[in-house]
């Protein structure tokens, strides 16, 4: 199963067309305008606000009239309009270069249906999530025939990212959404990219579809030539998450990225929410641009984390980016991670380094003077001192520091003659980083501020942009 398309809200929203050029610019490969409420002029309005490079990818469900005048070559019929045309005038439209789509809520109805069309709505398959009293027409033990309509074949109605492997089961070829989408329009672009995802990490996805999910384009390794050679294709692969041209985003000797040691500028901590795994807040985060990954898991036992952890694994080997596990040094050792983070109760670092070795990064937790300079007699690598401010993403919260903690603790460290690379962390949001930088620290680390994020892209750009 390969395809997503997205349906517009059947009204017009306050500030659509910029949600739906993002929509596109995220990778959504099909969006169809629906507005059956709409005036032409009303509809043209929408379309003069989409960005034109998106028209190949749209298609009209109303007033196909418009279609030449953008460019839009997808047209689709509802039911009721696909019976009202001829054989001859689908033909001639297919003849002319555009792609047909319909409705059918029967599925006995695939059996008369014309070959003209490239693919074709089914359902409701579930009950609507936008649509009250819509209920699904498929019966229990449905399995598609497709009475060898060549086209393929889109689910549509109440699918959402739980429902995808049982729509792939009944031998759908995609998935069509709306309310998933605009039932929360706060969150459009980051419901889409939970749900892409979602789709693209299912095995027997084609390449091409939906760059978002794990492939099999690079070896999982850690350290020396191999890991070197494995950031540097996946920099190649993806020339969008490269760093801006920025000298002290990254050590001046860029060499140094490869080598063990390296401790980035921009640390990601995975969450966990309702609509939202560990994996799918990695996954969106190394889209982002992301490439120093913390899996987060906890209140688990240990054998639970060690499968998320080994996709985490996968999937940021996939993007040349390095893992760090919080908290469970044989889960780190055993899915060969990058590094290790320990809070102020796991753990102490020399216990750890022993088990673990002096390749892997270790990192610790400081809230106070005396952690930090226990963290740095114990030999780690990096202390994520904080919180900066309140965060809902941490249960248990530490004495918030605010800047003036920061500017005491690092001028007091840099008295004593440490030079400990600091990770500020805690409720960190992008306008905070300047100031953060002025008192001296190395980095810092995020979460909310990338997942909530309306473009992710876009604020990973601002992020990198301060930490120069």
């Amino acid at each position: 199963m390969e395809e997503l398309i997205v349906i517009t809200h059947p009204e017009m929203l306050p500030g659509e067309a910029g949600m739906i050029n993002q929509l596109l610019a995220h990778g959504l490969t099909r969006l169809h305008v629906r507005k059956p409420e709409s005036t032409a002029p009303e509809l043209r309005a929408l379309l003069k606000q989409i960005d034109p490079q998106f028209c190949e990818r749209t298609a009209l469900h109303q007033h196909h009239a418009l279609a030449g005048e953008f460019g839009i070559t997808g047209l689709h019929f509802t039911e009721t309009n696909r019976l009202s045309q001829s054989l001859e005038t689908l033909d001639a439209l297919k003849s002319s270069g555009n792609m047909l789509s319909t409705s059918l809520h029967d599925p006995a109805d695939l059996e008369q249906l014309s070959h003209c069309f490239d693919y074709a709505f089914l359902g409701p398959v579930f009950d609507s999530i936008s649509k009250k009293n819509y209920k699904a027409v498929l019966t229990n033990g449905f399995r598609l025939e497709r009475f060898n309509f060549p086209g393929k074949l889109i689910a549509l109605g109440g699918i959402d990212g739980t429902k995808l492997d049982l729509v792939a089961s009944l031998g759908f070829d995609g998935v069509a959404v709306l309310g998933a989408i605009w039932m929360n329009t706060a969150n459009t672009l980051a419901e889409f990219r939970v749900l892409a995802s979602a789709l693209a990490a299912r095995p027997g996805l084609k390449p091409g579809v939906v760059r978002t999910g794990i492939g099999p384009r690079l070896k999982p390794g850690v350290g020396g030539e191999d890991s070197q050679l494995r950031y540097a294709a996946a920099e190649a692969e993806y020339p969008q998450a490269k760093a801006l041209d920025c000298p002290q985003f990254q050590p001046a000797d860029q060499e140094q990225k490869y080598k063990s040691g390296f401790v980035d500028k921009l640390h990601f901590i995975s969450n966990e929410t309702s609509n939202m795994s560990h994996i799918d807040s990695i996954r969106l985060a190394l889209e982002a641009g992301c490439r120093w990954i913390q899996l987060r898991v906890k209140n688990r036992p240990e054998d639970e984390v060690l499968p998320i952890a080994r996709e985490a694994k996968q999937l940021c080997d996939s993007y040349g980016a390095r893992l760090i596990i919080n908290d469970f040094p044989r889960v780190a050792l055993a899915v060969e991670a990058h590094g290790l983070h320990l809070g102020l109760t796991d753990m102490p670092v020399p216990e750890a380094r022993a088990l673990a070795g002096e390749k892997i990064v270790i990192g610790g937790t400081a809230n106070t003077w005396e952690d930090i300079v226990r963290r740095v007699h114990e030999g780690a690598d990096y202390i994520g001192l904080g919180p900066f401010r309140f965060t809902n993403t941490k249960q248990n919260l530490s004495p918030i520091l605010g800047i003036g903690g920061y500017q005491t603790f690092i001028y007091r460290m840099r008295q004593a003659g440490h030079s400990t690379p600091i990770i500020a962390i805690g409720g960190i949001t992008p306008d905070d980083i300047g100031n953060l930088r002025e008192a001296g620290i190395h980095g810092v680390a995020m979460s909310a501020a990338l997942i909530g994020a309306a473009d992710p892209q876009n604020t990973y750009h601002q992020i990198q942009q301060a930490l120069c």
